[in-house]
């Protein structure tokens, strides 16, 4: 079985998994599909996952048909049992991730060297910039990022980022910090120095980040 599995593309797991939730009954296709869109939605090697999903739908289908209920076989709550279980599977390397934490924050402060620009080419008094500020974008372009990712999930049909589906419990926490971080930095504005940014600066620093930016996604 393991060897017929490993022969498949990850394509083909995901309608053999398809297949698998069209044979159970309506809880425990909701049960199995919570799994789903958690394992889809973790670092795991994408293969690795789709084989992982691929198993347990089988015992699965095996336990339902002696009357044994998902929550029974898996526990009464598919988030848990599906975190448990990614502790054991391969992760992606953290190279992409890393990435796009690099490149969320300098996109943002790309913009903004921007805007400082042009602002400060008609009001010269712009170009005094609290440091605060700069720390604000950084730290509140990532909540937005991480805010961002937990509302993608994947589609259990084919396994494609899918409409935002809102789970309360890891967006409310990514919320919650994301509140924070907006109080600190209101405080963090009364502390941090205030510098001044020619226009000419503000640009080049801008012109300096788009450049980068295009090299980093140009990076395979």
């Amino acid at each position: 079985m393991r060897r017929r599995l490993s022969g498949l593309s990850v394509r083909k797991k995901i309608r053999a998994i398809n297949k698998v939730r069209d044979q159970l009954n309506t809880k425990n296709a909701e049960y199995f599909d919570e799994v789903i869109v958690h394992v889809r939605s973790s670092r795991v090697v994408e293969e690795s996952g789709e084989d992982w999903l691929l198993a347990r739908g089988s015992e699965l289908i095996a336990a339902q048909q002696k009357g044994t209920p998902a929550s029974r076989l898996f526990g009464p709550d598919p988030i848990s049992y599906a975190e448990a279980a990614l502790t054991d599977l391969p992760k992606r390397r953290p190279e992409a991730t890393l990435r796009a934490y690099i490149l969320v924050p300098w996109t943002a402060l790309s913009w903004t060297f921007l805007l400082l620009g042009l602002t400060a080419l008609f009001a010269p008094e712009t170009q005094q910039v609290n440091t605060g500020t700069l720390l604000i974008v950084i730290l509140g372009a990532i909540a937005l990022f991480e805010v961002l990712m937990r509302l993608i999930r994947r589609d259990p049909e084919e396994g494609v980022p899918a409409p935002p589906k809102f789970n309360m419990r890891g967006i409310g926490s990514t919320l919650i910090v994301l509140i924070a971080i907006g109080f600190a930095g209101l405080l963090l504005l009364r502390f941090t120095p205030v510098i001044t940014i020619p226009f000419q600066i503000s640009l080049v620093i801008a012109a300096i980040g788009f450049i980068g930016q295009f090299a980093l996604l140009r990076r395979r």
